[in-house]
C-alpha cells in the first residue's frame, strides 16, 4: 500500500513543520456503514466500509494492540502486516492523522484555498459528466449537462424505480445514464470520454481511485468527495485531482450518540462542517 505510506510521510512532515504533538488512538468503531477512528482529542475520522474486510471479530486483537499508541506508529504497524483487509482501517487512521492540518489558515500557508459548504462552481453545460457514487452531486448535473453518467456498486434495485402501467413501463430517475452493480472500471469506454469526473472517497477504500483517474484522460475537472477522503490534500492534488470536497464533524459526542443508537436517526451532512479545497494557481 504505497499510497498509504506516502500519505503517512507527508503527514509526518506536517507534524514536524508545525511542531504538533501526535494524537493517540483512543477507539475504533466498525459501524453499520462507516469505520471510524477516534483519537485522544475526540476527533473522529471515517472510511466507508466498502473494501475487503474480515469478520469484525478478527480485528479485535489487532485494533486493541494499537490503541493507546501515536497515530503514525499505528499506521506503521498495520502497514508492516502487508494485509489488504486492513486498508479500511488504514484509510480511517490516515484521515484522522491528516485532520489537524486541514484548517483554513494552515491550508492557505500551503497554497490551498478552503471554502465552506458545497458549491461546485464549475460550468457543466455541454459537458459529459461522470459521478461515481450516486448522490450528493445530482443537483449540479441533472438536466444541466450534455450527458450525465452515474456509476454505483449498488444493483439496480438499490437505485432505480420502475413504474408499470397497462401498456408501458417507465424507469426512474430519468435523464441519467446508469452503470450499476459493478466496478466503474468495467466502463472505460465511457470514462475515457468524460469532461468531468467526480468520485466518492470510497474509491480510496477499495483502492480504485487512481485507476479511475487514469481512465479519464479528457477530464478537466477531477474531483473526489466525502468523509472518506479527509486526507492530506497535497497527496490528492499530486495524484491528479484538482477539486476536493470533504467534511468534519461539528460535535463528536452527538454524532456517536446517534450513530450507536438502536435506531440511527441523523443525516450525515447536517452533523458536518462541509468544505471544498482547491490549489491556488
Amino acid at each position: 500500500m504505497k499510497d498509504i505510506q506516502r500519505i503517512l510521510e507527508l503527514n509526518q512532515a506536517l507534524y514536524n513543520r508545525y511542531n504538533t504533538p501526535m494524537p493517540i488512538l483512543d477507539e475504533f468503531i466498525f459501524g453499520f456503514k462507516w469505520a471510524m477512528a477516534i483519537d485522544s482529542n475526540r476527533n473522529i475520522s471515517f472510511a466507508l466500509r466498502i473494501g475487503k474486510e474480515r469478520p469484525v471479530k478478527e480485528y479485535e486483537t489487532v485494533i486493541q494492540s494499537i490503541i493507546g499508541k501515536p497515530l503514525d506508529k499505528c499506521i506503521e504497524e498495520l502497514l508492516s502486516m502487508n494485509d489488504e483487509t486492513m486498508r479500511t482501517v488504514l484509510v480511517a487512521l490516515s484521515n484522522l492523522m491528516s485532520k489537524p492540518f486541514n484548517k483554513p489558515d494552515l491550508l492557505k500557508e500551503r497554497g490551498i484555498s478552503r471554502s465552506e459548504g458545497l458549491n461546485f462552481k464549475y460550468e457543466v453545460e455541454g459537458k459529459k459528466v461522470g459521478l461515481i457514487g450516486y448522490g450528493v452531486y445530482i443537483k449540479f448535473f441533472l438536466n444541466k449537462c450534455k450527458e450525465f453518467h452515474a456509476f454505483d456498486l449498488l444493483p439496480e434495485k438499490g437505485i432505480l424505480s420502475y413504474r408499470i402501467s397497462k401498456n408501458n413501463m417507465e424507469v426512474y430517475p430519468k435523464s441519467v445514464y446508469f452503470h450499476l452493480g459493478d466496478d466503474a472500471l468495467n466502463h472505460k469506454d465511457v470514462l475515457k470520454e468524460l469532461d468531468i469526473i467526480i468520485m466518492s472517497g470510497s474509491t480510496l477504500v477499495n483502492n480504485s481511485y487512481l485507476d479511475i483517474l487514469k481512465a479519464c484522460p479528457k477530464a478537466k475537472i477531477r474531483g473526489i468527495y466525502g468523509p472518506s477522503n479527509e486526507l492530506c490534500p497535497e497527496y490528492l492534488f499530486d495524484a491528479g485531482y484538482n477539486y476536493i470536497f470533504s467534511m468534519t464533524l461539528k460535535d463528536s459526542k452527538e454524532y456517536l450518540d446517534c450513530a450507536l443508537s438502536a435506531i440511527p436517526d441523523f443525516k450525515t451532512f447536517e452533523m458536518m462542517n462541509l468544505y471544498e479545497l482547491k490549489k491556488v494557481e
